[in-house]
């Protein structure tokens, strides 16, 4: 939980504007950096927005329901791209069969996004990387109906007993990706003896670096990406 209180999105959004070209190096409060534990996203969480970071199902931002997600780019000959995909949650195959799409641990974690983006370049000191963009984000309509069918898709093999089967190749916007320490990393299924993967939604790459080339970097708007805060004032989500 942070120690810093917002009233509205326009006051968050406001705040993480003020990080924008300032050395990430400047928030590193417990030297992340140079033991290498923890990356940028964190720095950010403990040293700019004041909170622990935590695995909690609710969003980082719980009054305002938005979740914090720091994540880089790249620059190429073949322009903007998105450097990975945007981790949101872990699934629970014990309980997330159960949810509809609506009432998902998805959906209530990552409804609402606050991205910052930062610009990743090889060969250069992290510490030296600083934020480039900050948004507001929830998913447009025509994505939205994607990444619900890619939700229905995972679900689906959890309740067939075939978690363990799940793939990333299965759906297009939103995956279900691997996340653990290490293959060891294995987790119970509702409908099969068989321990799976533990896995956790993510929007994918590709989604992201179209994100960032239509909407962000781009000249197409949508209601549902805030990039300046003065939108709120006649904007809701």
């Amino acid at each position: 939980m942070s120690n810093l209180k917002f009233r509205n999105k326009m006051e968050l959004l406001e705040y993480a504007e003020k990080s924008i070209g300032v050395p990430i190096k400047t928030y590193d409060l417990s030297n992340r950096l140079v033991t290498g534990k923890g990356a940028i996203g964190t720095i950010m969480e403990e040293g700019y927005f004041g909170y622990r970071p935590n695995s909690k199902s609710e969003a980082d931002f719980i009054e305002l329901g938005i979740e914090l997600k720091v994540t880089p780019f790249k620059r190429t000959s073949k322009g903007i791209r998105s450097k990975e995909r945007l981790v949101c949650n872990i699934i629970d195959y014990m309980k997330e069969y159960k949810a509809t799409f609506e009432t998902s641990s998805f959906m209530k974690k990552c409804s609402l996004i606050l991205i910052m983006l930062y610009e990743h370049v090889d060969n250069v000191f992290k510490g030296d990387f600083f934020i480039d963009k900050a948004f507001l984000f929830s998913f447009p309509e025509e994505d939205l109906l994607i990444i619900e069918d890619d939700w229905y898709k995972i679900i689906s093999k959890i309740k067939a007993g075939k978690a363990h089967e799940i793939s990333e190749s299965d759906t297009l916007y939103l995956g279900a990706c691997t996340k653990g320490a290490n293959s060891k990393s294995l987790r119970k299924q509702p409908f099969s003896d068989v321990l799976a993967m533990q896995r956790a939604y993510s929007l994918k790459t590709s989604y992201m670096t179209y994100i960032l080339n239509e909407y962000i970097y781009g000249a197409k708007t949508s209601e549902s990406i805030i990039k300046y805060p003065s939108i709120l004032r006649d904007t809701t989500f």
